[in-house]
């Protein structure tokens, strides 16, 4: 800076030139180097991936054929060109200093200009199929990564609209007389009528100056008359004459000055409209329109708007061939041998009505007056007995009792027939599944969202693990990918591996994975420890979406999208739309009982069974609804407080009457049949129902049907992320990654705890609650401390952590470093 501030006005303007001298010749070098990659980029590629002694095709030698791969290829293509205007008027005004235009505005109309050249190039590259050609298409790979996202997203023909209006946007900002043009559209006709009205009022103002001419001179005539014959004598009539010639004198040149004036009016008249504009704003009178709701399905970033649902129902199987009638003579044959056996008991009936169903049928039987139901209900084994059938249940209906008997032949229940029945078509429930057939052969159809929890329990190989993917299915082909998520938690790892093809439509996963690859794998949650902390970050999500309904105003999820899709809530306030979060647990028990774990796993499960807890409690408002299958239906599994929370309940073939009572609260699960007949209780009454069934290739065609539709474009193409959370800590609580452990906030008891560690050379957590009278959860924090502070090591399943501290000296220097803090 002091060597500038010594040189005088002719060193400063010959340093300058010096510079303009070599920003040309850079000029030069760019324009050489993409000129002649056009024409040599390919026999230059193998230079570009693996450097050789090889010598180099572009004539600026191997430096250019760099160059002229990043502005071809990578960047702008053949509007890299454009910036060379950037160059060339830097080049100008350091070696002139005349140049007219503006530095900065001339860097960004070339930048500009460059930009959409290569999205213009790009567009024509792209309808001409001409490929990748300079390794980037004509518009390079800026401008082609560009057309292919936007004409994805709203189509050729919007796309090519798109470019017309950059083009003249540049035009606008680059060129006044474009600018001027573009202005003057649809003036022409309302110039040429304000011309022609001046005229006419130039016309008219002359006519009317001429006649008043006129009248003054008539008046001047008559005066001078009346003068002369008044006067007697010829001196005076001469004096009168002269004082008549005076006023005629003075009176006659008035034309004249108004000739002038008029000149000068009509000037005005005719120059003051030229710069004189009127402009009209009736915007204030517009017609009102309304802004347009928002549509999840279609506008981004909810929306998937080409999404299209599994292609019909072709997908699905009929499962004709499993189907089977009931005979008459099977028909005839039970109802004679419910009446012997009755009869055998002195019980007297009045009818018998038989209601055939898919695997069950109901015979209903009217009592003659008198008999008790209780006395029928006693029958129950020996009715079975006499008729030689699996699965007979007394029930009591509103008007009869009904005997329930498995027929010879069960009949399978195709999930096609199902979702092509109106009741689930036309079903107005917000989150329709279609699961069986009942025996008054009607399809059954609830509402997850007013369930708004399901518990499914029976016996292995009873029709959970299909009731589930029917469950999942019919959800499938009735809401959107905006409008539904899934979180599965699957720790047999076999069961939901179908579903990791939907992670970018139909998933909520956390966002902690490295790479695409790694997201993929932990699509489905698949250890305890993997349960354990999506729960948690569910349970995060949860309290979230209580806060924004709060801030809305409403108190349940529907509202609040309906509010949202009519714009009364500001996403810049951090309002959404919600999609609906169902919760798939499969074998529920084996991430709960933890019997003989480590205390790190019997926290996971105490974790995640609070977490179920509350999700069940508080989620239903929030869009959250959970489904726990579990095939070990005991008190310890299914407690008190589930049971509370999850009043529809589904339950397939048991062992006992202990185990039906735990899940339904009344027996009759152990008289069930088997393959997919279950008993449906949605709180107080409960229905036999046949479960509909779908084969692993219908669900892996419905999977892939959906997974070969384009995705969402968010990080690794994941629809929705769940809240980040931290590791557990030792009592299942969130307590972070070590390294995130505030040092500077530590523990009262933290030197004490070090020295006591260190003396006893033992990092027990129990030695501290007892030794130093701490809680089991603050002393996990003060271990945790002590790791990060170097004391210990890491947890090592329930052994004691390993002391790295040798003596007390030692430590004191650890001491000093982080107390001084």
């Amino acid at each position: 800076m002091k060597l500038l501030k010594t040189w005088d006005e002719d060193e400063k303007a010959s340093a300058i030139k010096i510079l303009g001298l070599l920003v040309g010749a850079f000029t030069l070098f760019i324009l050489i180097s993409t000129t002649s990659y056009l024409f040599t980029w390919q026999a230059d590629m193998s230079l570009l991936e693996s450097p050789s002694s090889d010598s180099a095709h572009n004539a600026a030698g191997k430096l250019g054929i760099k160059t002229g791969h990043l502005l071809v290829c990578r960047l702008f293509g053949l509007g890299s060109y454009a910036l060379l205007l950037i160059l060339g008027a830097l080049t100008v005004r350091l070696l002139s200093g005349k140049w007219k235009q503006s530095l900065m505005k001339t860097t960004l109309i070339a930048l500009f200009g460059a930009f959409i050249a290569s999205l213009i190039l790009a567009y024509i590259s792209k309808l001409a199929s001409l490929g990748y050609i300079f390794g980037g298409g004509l518009g390079g790979r800026l401008g082609a990564y560009v057309i292919d996202w936007w004409s994805d997203l709203v189509g050729m023909g919007v796309c090519a609209a798109t470019l017309v209006v950059l083009l003249a946007m540049l035009l606008l900002f680059s060129s006044k007389a474009f600018s001027h043009w573009l202005a003057g559209l649809g003036k022409g006709e309302k110039k040429k009528k304000v011309k022609e009205l001046k005229e006419e009022r130039v016309e008219e103002s002359e006519e009317e100056e001429e006649a008043q001419s006129e009248e003054v001179q008539e008046e001047s005539v008559v005066e001078i008359e009346q003068i002369e014959e008044s006067v007697e004598e010829a001196e005076e009539q001469a004096e009168e004459q002269a004082e008549v010639a005076e006023q005629v004198t003075v009176l006659s040149p008035e034309p004249q000055l108004t000739e002038e004036k008029k000149e000068t009016e009509v000037q005005e008249e005719v120059v003051a409209p030229e710069s004189f504009e009127v402009i009209s704003d009736d915007s204030l009178d517009a017609e009102i329109k309304e802004l347009k709701p928002i549509d999840n399905r279609l506008d981004p970033p909810d929306g998937l708007p080409k999404f299209s649902f599994p292609p019909s129902l072709d997908l699905l199987l009929s499962h004709s061939s499993g189907r089977r009638e009931v005979s008459g003579e099977e028909l005839t044959r039970n109802n004679n041998k419910i009446r012997a056996a009755l009869a055998n008991y002195r019980i007297q009936i009045n009818d018998v009505k038989a209601q055939v169903g898919p695997t069950v049928t109901l015979y209903k039987v009217y009592p003659a007056p008198g008999v008790k139901i209780a006395d029928i209900k006693k029958l129950q084994e020996d009715i079975g007995m006499s008729l030689n059938a699996k699965g007979v249940r007394v029930t009591t209906l509103p008007d009869a009792v009904g005997i329930e008997v498995a027929n010879d032949y069960a009949s399978i229940v195709p999930l096609k027939q199902l979702l092509n029945d109106p009741a689930f078509r036309e079903s107005k429930a917000l989150l329709p599944v279609a699961i069986g057939y009942t025996i008054t052969q009607k399809v059954k159809v609830f509402d997850l969202t007013e369930a708004p929890h399901l518990l499914i329990a029976g016996a292995t190989q009873q029709g959970k693990s299909v009731g589930l993917n029917v469950i999942v299915s019919s959800l499938l082909y009735s809401k959107h990918p905006s409008e539904l998520k899934f979180v599965f938690i699957d720790p047999k790892m076999v069961e939901f591996s179908s579903y990791a093809s939907l992670l970018y439509h139909y998933l909520a996963v956390l966002p902690d994975a490295g790479d695409e690859s790694e997201e993929m794998a932990g699509a489905i949650a698949k250890s305890a420890k993997a349960a354990e902390k999506v729960l948690r970050s569910l349970c995060v999500e949860m309290d979230q979406r209580y806060e924004l309904l709060s801030k809305a105003g409403v108190n349940k999820l529907t509202l609040y999208n309906e509010k949202f899709k009519q714009r009364h809530l500001s996403p810049e306030k951090g309002h959404r739309f919600l999609p609906y979060l169902v919760v798939v647990v499969d074998e529920y028990a084996d991430l709960t009982m933890m019997t003989g774990s480590s205390p790190e796993a019997k926290a996971a499960s105490r974790s995640i069974t609070n977490s179920i807890i509350r999700l069940a409690q508080k989620g239903r408002a929030a869009g959250l609804h959970v489904i726990l299958a579990t095939q070990r239906p005991s008190v310890d599994v299914i407690s008190g407080i589930i049971k509370s929370n999850f009043p529809m309940r589904i339950a397939f073939r048991v062992a006992s009457k202990t185990d039906s009572m735990t899940i339904l609260g009344s027996p009759g699960a152990e008289k069930l049949i088997g393959r997919g007949d279950m008993i449906f209780s949605a709180g107080i009454e409960s229905e036999r129902i046949q479960c509909a069934l779908i084969t692993g290739d219908e669900t892996e065609a419905i999977c892939n049907s959906i997974s070969a539709q384009k995705g969402y474009q968010k990080s690794y193409n994941t629809p929705y992320y769940l809240p980040e959370v931290g590791e557990a800590g030792s009592d299942g609580s969130a307590s972070g990654e070590k390294g995130s452990i505030d040092m500077g906030n530590l523990d009262d008891n933290f030197e004490e705890a070090a020295k006591l560690v260190v003396t006893t050379q033992k990092g027990s957590t129990s030695d501290l609650q007892r030794k130093l009278g701490m809680g089991y959860a603050r002393s996990g924090k003060v271990m945790d401390q002590l790791e990060a502070a170097g004391i210990v090591g890491p947890q090592e399943g329930s052994k004691p952590r390993q002391v790295l501290v040798s003596d007390l000296n030692s430590l004191q220097s650890i001491l000093d470093a982080f107390m001084k803090r």
